[in-house]
C-alpha cells in the first residue's frame, strides 16, 4: 500500500503525456473508436475499411496524411503584431488636423514542429486615418485598417487565407520635451479560407488524394500602450521605449466540406498575444534642401506573457460517436528580438514620410521579415 501513491504518479504523469500527444499519433491511435461510429455505407466507413485492410503501418500512413497538424497554423496567424507603425503614433505634429496612409508587405516563415506544420507565408496591410491636435501637447486619431495573410504549407497543398478590417483609435501625450506617451484599441471583423490537403498511399496500394474546406468567420481585438524617452545629443537622438501590446482573436467553429468522407469539425478558439516590448532607437538628423531626414537603426526585444499551448479538439463529421482528436499545439517562444532599419522624411509644406525594414531574429520557430512605407500630409 506504501508505493500506491508513487503509482499513482506514474500513472498520473504517463496520462499528461498522452493527452499531449502530436496531432498524427492522436489520429493513429484514434482510428478503432472513431471508424466505430462510421456511419454503414459512408465514405468515412469506405476509408476505414482501406485503412484496417490497408497492411502493415497503415493507420500512421492515414493519420499522417490527413495533415492535422495544419489546424495549429490558422492560429499562429493570429499572434503576429497588429499595432500601428510607430510613425503612425508617435508622429511630432503642429496643431490641427492631418491625413496619413500607409502599407506594409512582409514574408512568414514557419519552421517544422512536433504539433505544427511547417509553412511559408505572405503578410499585407494597408492604412488611412487622420488625426487631430489642438497643439503640441496631445493628440487623438482613428484608423482604418485592412491587413491579409497567405500561408502555403510545404510538405502538402493545404493553405490558409485570413482578411481582417477594422478601425483603430489612436492617442498620444507628450509628457515633457523628452518622456511622450502613445495608445491605441481597437477591433477588426475578419474571414479566413481553409484548404487542408488529404493525401496518403496505403501499402496494398490505395490512394487517397482529396481536400477539405472551410470558411470561418473571426474577429480580432487590440490594445496597446507604449512609453518612449528622447534623448537629443546634438544632430543624434537615442530613443528608449517600453511598451505592452494584447490582442485576442476569436475563430469560429466551422465544419469542413470535401475530404472523401475524412471532413472534420473544429471547436471555436480563443488565442490571446500579451506581449512586452522593449526598443532602442539610434537616429540622425540630417537638413537639406528639401527639409530633413532622419535615418535610423533600431534594436528591440519581445517577451510573450500568454499564447500558451492549447489542446485542440476535432470530430470527424462521419463518425457517429463523435470521438474527439485531441492533440496540443506546440509550446510559444517566450522572448526573441527584433532589429529595424529606416528613415523618416519631413518635407516642406506639411509633408512627411516613413520607410522602415524589421525583421523577427532568434525566434525558436518563426522567421518574419517587414517593410512598412508611409505618408503624411497636414491640413491647411
Amino acid at each position: 500500500m506504501r508505493v500506491l501513491p508513487w503509482m499513482l504518479l506514474v500513472m498520473a504523469g504517463a496520462m499528461g503525456t498522452a493527452r499531449a500527444q502530436s496531432p498524427d499519433d492522436a489520429l493513429a491511435n484514434s482510428w478503432v473508436a472513431l471508424c466505430a461510429g462510421a456511419a454503414p455505407g459512408g465514405d468515412l466507413a469506405t476509408r476505414c475499411a482501406e485503412i484496417f485492410a490497408g497492411g502493415p503501418g497503415s493507420q500512421d500512413i492515414a493519420a499522417s496524411g490527413n495533415f492535422l497538424g495544419e489546424i495549429p497554423g490558422q492560429g499562429r496567424v493570429a499572434t503576429r503584431d497588429g499595432s500601428p507603425a510607430d510613425d503612425q503614433q508617435r508622429a511630432a505634429l503642429g496643431a490641427g488636423w492631418s491625413v496619413f496612409l500607409s502599407a506594409d508587405a512582409g514574408r512568414l516563415k514557419r519552421r517544422d514542429g512536433t504539433n505544427e506544420a511547417s509553412f511559408d507565408g505572405d503578410t499585407g496591410a494597408v492604412s488611412a486615418g487622420v488625426d487631430w491636435s489642438p497643439g503640441t501637447d496631445w493628440r487623438l486619431g482613428l484608423l482604418l485598417n485592412h491587413t491579409r495573410d497567405s500561408l502555403d504549407f510545404l510538405a502538402s497543398d493545404g493553405s490558409t487565407r485570413t482578411r481582417y478590417t477594422g478601425l483603430m483609435a489612436l492617442g498620444g501625450w507628450n509628457l515633457s520635451d523628452q518622456v511622450s506617451l502613445d495608445g491605441y484599441a481597437g477591433r477588426l471583423q475578419g474571414d479566413y479560407t481553409l484548404r487542408r490537403a488529404i493525401q496518403y498511399t496505403l501499402p496494398s496500394s490505395v490512394t487517397v488524394s482529396s481536400q477539405a474546406s472551410a470558411s470561418p468567420e473571426a474577429d480580432r481585438t487590440l490594445a496597446g500602450l507604449g512609453l518612449t524617452w528622447s534623448l537629443p545629443r546634438g544632430a543624434w537622438d537615442v530613443q528608449l521605449a517600453a511598451g505592452l501590446d494584447w490582442q485576442r482573436t476569436d475563430i469560429d467553429a466551422y465544419t469542413e466540406t470535401g475530404g472523401a468522407g475524412l471532413a472534420i469539425g473544429v471547436p471555436a478558439r480563443r488565442i490571446t498575444s500579451q506581449r512586452g516590448r522593449l526598443d532602442a532607437t539610434l537616429a540622425r538628423n540630417v537638413s537639406t534642401g528639401w527639409g530633413v531626414w532622419q535615418p535610423m537603426a533600431r534594436l528591440g526585444w519581445r517577451h510573450e506573457f500568454a499564447n500558451p499551448s492549447r489542446p485542440v479538439a476535432v470530430r470527424f463529421l462521419g463518425d457517429t460517436g463523435g470521438t474527439p482528436v485531441t492533440f496540443e499545439t506546440d509550446d510559444p517562444d517566450s522572448g526573441w528580438g527584433e532589429l529595424g532599419l529606416g528613415a523618416v522624411f519631413v518635407f516642406t509644406g506639411g509633408h512627411s514620410a516613413f520607410i522602415e525594414y524589421r525583421q523577427r531574429v532568434g525566434h525558436d520557430f518563426l522567421d518574419e521579415r517587414l517593410l512598412s512605407v508611409g505618408w503624411r500630409i497636414e491640413l491647411p
